[in-house]
Formats: C-alpha cells, structure tokens, sequence
C-alpha cells in the first residue's frame, strides 16, 4: 500500500491510497455528465427571524457587547462575519461558549464563555470565562438554537454555527452552517488543452465524478519517484436545491479505493501539474516543478472551463508502513 499525504487542512496523514468505481448521475439538473460534472449550486439555508424569536437574540448579543471593556457599540444595524455557540460536554469541561467574529473581515473577535472547569479549577489561558453567573453565552445559545432547524451534535456537545448575519432593530437573517459547508471555490480554471488532458486523464481511468452525493479527491505523490495517485469520494448532500458538504461530525470518504496503477498515475499527475502551472498557481512552498504532494478535489466542467480546488506541497513524507513497499506494492 503507498503511503500518501493529504494537505486538506494542513494535517498531514499516512493512509493506503486505494482504485476507481464508476457511478452515473448528473451534479447539476439539464445536462448530461460523462466525466465532471457542472458547478453545482451551493448555498447554505438561509433563515430570516423576526418577533420574539429575534428579539431574544438581539438582546443576548446586546447584553455580550455591553460586558466588554470598554463596551461595544456596533449600532442600530450591523453585520458578523460568523457567530459561533456551543454547548460543550466533554471530559474537564462543561458550560457555553460563543464567538461573535465582528467587521468585514472578521479581524476583531469576542470569545465569550460559561465554561464550568472541572476538578483542576482552571480554565484555558486566555479564555474570557463567565465566572459571575450573567450566562452570557448560555442566554445566546439558547436563542440560536430556537432558530436553527437541527444545530449539529457531535461527541464535543450541541452547536450552532452562523455566517454572513445580519442584525437590524427589527430581526434577523443568517445563513446556517451548523451541518453543511458549501462547494468550495476553485484555484484552478483551465480551458483548452489543459482541461481536455485532465478529464481525458479521469476517463481512461474510469472516473465518474457526476454523482450528487459524492465529491472526488484525488491525491498523489512521489515518494517512490514516479508519481503514485489514489482516490476516494467524499460525502456530499443535497439540501433543497444546493449541493453541500456534511460538515457537523468527523465527515470523511465514503468508501476506500485501491491505487491507480503507474500509467493512470502519471497522465493525472502529469495533467495536473500541467494545468496548475499554465494558472500561475502557486504551492504552499517552492515552485509547482518542486511539488512531490498534490491534493485535488471539487472538480467542475461547464463544457468550456475545468476547475478544481488544488493543494501543493513539497513537505517530508512519513515513511512507508512496516510491511509495504514505496511503489506500492507489499515488500516480499
């Protein structure tokens, strides 16, 4: 089994890159899907509230910016970023925490907590912990938790996670991202030749990306010299009309594939590559000719454009498991 690294996140992992299946569909109603499939739509729920509902809200974010020193005066009408509740139960810890993300881009933070410690009696350093009672946090969890129609519960507690919230003396709107993220944007638009050898690549390899449920992501590296790619398909969810990615819990690939043997490897690394340089794309470190890991997911064709979300490295891998090869294949 090749071991690859996977840069989604920064987190680096050692796991068996596994083959291709094929699964018919359309991501997108109106066409019919051979390789990529069309930009999706994808947009999360969108929730409008007003009456008591919102009056409850308004009044825990007022009571939030009142506590701070020196208080805060966002006005009669103002915009966060993210606003982010939790309900934590783990093990030490238990209580509410909430983080309003304030100004356009999200660059001034209030961190609000009733986090209770357990026996050590301490809590993290720099938390801003409700240690009067005034249930801040609790107060504003529970008025965003009326509003949502299912906060994500996860082995950490019960949360709530708004984007793009917009306040006004009279209600509220949000969108709701507790469960879902949406289809991430590309870094790589290509048309021409370097679209047609990407999704010739995916072809002969018998790839299907046009399944609404499922996302491709493909990874590769050099470890062994020649490139070595593997896939699996990540989960996706239909919501109303948007296409979303599952976001409340560990998420992950629906199924394990096995490597793609050393031909298909090089035309989709090849392609890759090819298509990432004539972008102008640049890797997290060194130069596109000097990346030995390549992540690649959120594939779209719209007939005329191939995008796709790429990240590149030239980090130090971790060694083969005991057992197994670098080319993939188990020592003897």
């Amino acid at each position: 089994m090749l071991g690859h690294t996977r840069l989604a996140g920064f987190t680096l992992c050692s796991v068996g890159i596994l083959a291709c299946g094929t699964h018919s569909g359309t991501r997108d109603a109106g066409a019919a899907c051979q390789t990529v499939g069309l930009p999706p739509t994808s947009q999360l729920p969108h929730v409008t509230v007003s009456g008591a509902t919102a009056m409850a809200i308004l009044q825990a974010l007022d009571a939030i910016f009142a506590s701070q020193t020196p208080p805060v005066s966002p006005g009669a009408a103002y915009s966060l970023p993210s606003l982010d509740c939790s309900d934590i139960a783990v093990p030490g810890d238990s209580g509410f925490e909430c983080l309003l993300a304030l100004g356009a881009d999200g660059g001034s933070q209030i961190d609000v907590s009733d986090i209770t410690a357990s026996a050590a009696g301490a809590t993290d350093a720099g938390e801003d912990t409700d240690a009067g009672g005034t249930m801040l946090a609790q107060n504003l969890f529970n008025a965003l938790a009326a509003t949502v129609s299912m906060p994500c519960v996860d082995p950490h507690g019960v949360h709530v996670q708004l984007q793009n919230v917009s306040v006004t003396a009279s209600g509220i709107q949000f969108d709701d991202a507790s469960n879902y993220a949406t289809f991430e944007a590309p870094n790589i638009q290509v048309r021409g030749p370097d679209a047609q050898s990407l999704i010739s690549a995916f072809a002969a390899a018998g790839l299907d990306d046009c399944d609404p449920t499922r996302n491709l992501f493909i990874v590769c590296n050099t470890q062994g010299g020649a490139p070595g790619c593997g896939h699996e398909w990540m989960t996706l969810a239909t919501v109303g009309a948007s296409i979303l990615e599952p976001a409340c819990g560990p998420g992950g690939g629906t199924q394990a594939e096995p490597p793609f043997d050393a031909p298909t490897s090089l035309a989709i690394w090849n392609a890759i590559i090819k298509a990432a340089s004539d972008a102008g794309f640049q890797p997290m470190n060194g130069t596109i000719a000097q990346t030995t890991v390549i992540n690649a997911d959120y594939f779209t064709w719209d007939g005329t454009t191939l995008a796709f979300l790429l990240v590149a490295d030239d980090p130090t891998l971790p060694p083969s498991p005991p057992g197994f090869a670098s080319d993939g294949g188990a020592d003897e």
